[in-house]
């Protein structure tokens, strides 16, 4: 089950704008896996659109079995601490805080033309049951340092993956 550590109140499917395109929405938001209908129109109208998110992880130690599936998620809940953080590059929470679960950072491709935000992935990650096939939609990568372009070198190292945590207080 994602996030064990959470107790969970929505579970469902990470959407998101398609990757090519440069209009719509672009943060990843949790999609209902139970979704209720008002007033509707029959047929795509060519207006907004979201799409479901895919892994683009082939390759990658730990996350490639996660390759052309798709992204379940699940909105969280934890009691009696009201605060939450998610922190790039560390998988370690600052003293006072409570790690609810470190992974990897990851959004968009840099050169597609849908950007997003920046998403952290557990490192135990899970896929939709099924769902292994290439039919893009918004897809995820894994996202690396680029040192040199006002990153500081020495600290971050070219090229390497971002590790993430989220903590809460």
């Amino acid at each position: 089950m994602l996030f064990r550590s959470f107790f969970h109140f929505l579970v469902g499917f990470m959407g998101s704008g398609y990757y090519t395109h440069a209009g719509g929405g672009t943060n990843f938001v949790c999609l209902t896996d139970s979704p209720i209908y008002g007033k509707v129109i029959g047929g795509f109208q060519g207006t907004g659109a979201i799409y479901g998110t895919e892994y683009e992880t082939s390759g990658f130690p730990g996350l490639s079995n996660l390759a052309q599936h798709d992204a379940p998620c699940a909105v969280c809940y934890v009691r009696k601490r009201g605060s939450q953080i998610m922190i790039p590059g560390t998988n370690k929470c600052p003293s006072g805080w409570t790690r609810e679960y470190k992974g990897y950072l990851m959004s968009s491709h840099y050169d597609h033309a849908h950007p997003s935000e920046y998403v952290c992935i557990d490192e135990g990650a899970e896929a939709v049951p099924g769902s292994h096939r290439n039919t893009n939609g918004a897809l995820l990568y894994m996202v690396q340092g680029d040192c040199g372009h006002a990153l500081t070198c020495g600290p971050y190292i070219h090229g390497h993956e971002l590790t993430c945590v989220v903590c809460t207080k």
